[in-house]
């Protein structure tokens, strides 16, 4: 029989109680109605085997890789019980409901054509031992089994439908909060937009604006005016404030993530970075790393926040980004070989603080470990859910 015949579901936990007690309860009373030590010993010895045989291959699942092998050997136990049954008296009715147990256990993990070939077989080796052991006085028995084996049957197939249905509602459960989650994520990214469109349609066009105007009354006056020197640090402000408007902006709505992996813009901030600032760089990034939307933020925003630090206070020649899978991980280090941090100074900053809730948030964490004159490493760590 060929392994695509079975259907993977969970087995139902009182079908499980109702089979080991049934092994415990029917061995006894087939015991009992044995005439000897003998064939008692023998019945225990094949009722032992049934339960391990449903134990560490049914339950465990291992029968897939063989269902015939398995339901074949379950069956042969069981008709060595059941003709052990024929030799005393009260006990072929207690190894017989075995196989009806085993029916079940047939309707409810194969498919319909495979468990009505098994349970046919078991009620043809039934209905044998029956006329074997009382001839034409057994046809009502044999009438009996036969509508009670139908009656497994469909049990065991209501059975596996009601699991499929379960593992389906399941399925599209964990779909429903998949897509809510990403959803969630697309709100805060749209939101991050809304709010970035915002400050430069309207506040960075009128720091723009104050800064031309202040620019021109700097122009109007001249160096030995009082107001002069007021104006041009005014001016000076006006544009220092614009220029932390448009990173405030590019922090809010990263163009590189818009159209690209996270893999592909960190390696494109890179470059640029290593233009501006003229530090050589060296990226070591696994291009296999994918992560959700928010994930994908909380490590750019960290990276950039990393390499910001490096050009502002490092005075580092070099610095290393790495981006790979660790230990169900994902690991993000920024490391240059600049003159490093004092503990004092690592463990403040607006900077820092950021990076450790962007990753708190996406549920990671933050480290930095600097030695003065050995450079700085920041490493960010995300546990994947």
């Amino acid at each position: 029989m060929p392994t695509q015949t079975v259907i993977r579901i969970r087995d139902p936990l009182l079908l499980d109680i109702t089979i080991y007690l049934s092994v415990v309860v029917m061995s006894l009373l087939g015991l009992n109605g044995l005439p000897n030590l003998r064939l008692q010993l023998i019945a225990l010895g094949l009722c032992l085997t049934f339960g391990l045989l449903y134990r560490f291959f049914f339950r465990t699942g291992r029968y897939e890789q063989n269902p015939a092998a398995y339901f074949g050997a379950q069956g042969f136990v069981l008709a060595l019980l059941f003709m052990l049954g024929t030799l005393g008296s009260g006990s072929t009715e207690a190894f017989n409901f075995l196989f009806l147990l085993l029916s079940i256990n047939a309707a409810l993990v194969l498919t319909s054509k495979a468990a009505a070939t098994w349970i046919t077989a078991y009620f043809g080796i039934v209905s044998a031992v029956i006329l074997i052991t009382s001839g034409t006085d057994g046809l009502f028995a044999i009438f009996f089994y036969s509508v009670t084996y139908v009656v497994c049957g469909f049990f065991g197939h209501i059975l596996q439908q009601a699991e499929l249905a379960r593992d389906h509602n399941q399925r599209l459960l964990e779909e429903l909060q998949a897509t809510q989650q990403k959803l969630q994520e697309l709100a805060v990214v749209e939101e991050r937009n809304r709010l970035a469109r915002d400050l430069h349609d309207s506040v960075k066009q009128q720091v723009f604006a104050i800064s031309m105007q202040l620019s021109a009354a700097r122009t109007a006056l001249s160096e030995s005016d009082k107001a002069y020197s007021s104006v041009a640090e005014a001016e000076r402000l006006a544009q220092q404030a614009g220029a932390e408007l448009t990173t405030l902006i590019h922090q809010l709505r990263p163009p590189s993530l818009e159209r690209k992996s996270l893999t592909d813009a960190i390696k494109a901030h890179i470059n640029e970075w290593t233009r501006q600032n003229k530090i050589e760089s060296e990226i070591e990034i696994d291009s296999d790393v994918s992560v959700n939307l928010q994930t994908e933020q909380a490590l750019f925003r960290a990276l950039q926040e990393a390499l910001a630090n490096v050009a502002r206070h490092s005075k580092a020649s070099k610095v290393i980004v790495t981006l790979k899978p660790e230990n169900g991980n994902i690991k993000l280090m920024v490391e240059d070989n600049g003159i490093g941090y004092d503990a004092e100074r690592i463990t403040k900053g607006i900077g820092l603080d950021s990076m450790k809730e962007r990753l708190a948030a996406v549920n990671g964490e933050l480290q930095v470990s600097s030695l003065q004159s050995h450079g700085t490493r920041i490493t960010a760590t995300v546990r994947r859910l």
